[in-house]
């Protein structure tokens, strides 16, 4: 299989601003244009078996940054992408299991990310990592029926490193500035090649399984028991664990139980049983509390 996809932005900003009574004129304007494509191998072995490659790219837009300060920014680049990934795809016990199994390698060139302005770091400020940022793993899936017993599984490993760049921590006072390609180093400009996307937990794993309760020929009961594992992740690029930037890991357990009268469902459900509490995400200092405890009831007719 092949594809290809053109693609042409625009992007343009307009007006005046008057920040500390400087005014600023902020017309700006910037175009970005990309050709990305795929290239794919699938094999069907025999019935049971499909396995498949694939080689992509891809590309999102640069964008002009609002004037901090004293002047205007300049804008960012495009980002671009290479996808690598292979991937088998099983079927066994007559049908009754399901797997799929899949690896991947991505390869990021200008990766956009917002950090402090360099010369006014309390100011946001998306540029381009100058180097290139790397994100690898694999994918597990499995889904099985036997009788009136299912069950489903999945779990994922990834691997984040951005790519060479330094950048100011807006929470550290800064009396200098901090060039993303060469630093220089310092207590607020900081050297984040290598470390974590922001929001990527290495490791992640779901399972879930459920039983039908067959009681006439209109009726069925089914219980059904889901949990999920979310491990530990960094809520900033400057992973900072003394000002709270890493997000702790999080098990969730959940559960449902519905009841199918002919074309009518009714479902009792619970999400988060354990009424965990955790921290699912960090803005501004702020942190946000992931979903308490919920439960409620659901009604669905089918046509």
């Amino acid at each position: 299989q092949l594809a290809g996809r053109y693609t042409h932005a625009t992007t343009k900003n307009e007006g005046d601003v008057l920040p500390y009574g400087l005014p600023i004129d902020i017309t700006q304007s910037a175009d970005f244009s990309n050709f990305s494509g795929k290239a794919a191998l699938n094999w069907t072995v025999d019935e049971n078996n499909f396995v498949y490659g694939f080689i992509s790219t891809g590309f999102r837009p640069g964008g002009l940054n609002v004037p901090v300060g004293f002047g205007l920014t300049p804008p960012f680049k495009e980002e671009r992408i290479t996808n690598y990934e292979v991937g088998w795809k099983n079927i066994a016990f007559v049908g009754h299991l399901r797997t799929q199994l899949s690896a991947f390698y991505n390869a990021y060139d200008n990766f956009q990310v917002t950090v402090g302005y360099p010369q006014l770091p309390t100011f946001g400020f998306e540029l381009n990592v100058p180097d290139t940022t790397h994100i690898y793993g694999f994918e597990a899936q499995a889904q099985a029926a036997f009788g009136d017993l299912s069950f489903d599984v999945g779990a994922a490993w990834i691997h984040s490193s951005l790519g060479d760049f330094y950048a100011t921590d807006p929470r550290i006072a800064s009396i200098t500035a901090c060039d993303p390609a060469s630093g220089p180093a310092s207590a607020s400009c900081i050297f984040l090649g290598g470390n974590d996307q922001t929001y990527a937990p290495n490791f992640t794993f779901n399972v879930a399984a459920q039983y039908d309760f067959h009681l006439s020929d209109q009726d069925t009961v089914t219980p059904r028991v889901n949990f999920g594992h979310v491990s530990q992740q960094w809520a900033t690029l400057f992973e900072n664990p003394l000002l709270g930037d890493r997000i702790e890991s999080r098990n969730i357990w959940g559960g449902q139980l519905a009841w199918t009268h002919g074309d009518i469902v009714t479902t009792l459900y619970v999400t988060n049983a354990s009424n965990e509490q955790y921290v699912g995400a960090l803005n501004s200092g702020l942190r946000f509390m992931g979903p308490p405890r919920q439960y409620g009831i659901r009604v669905m007719k089918t046509f």
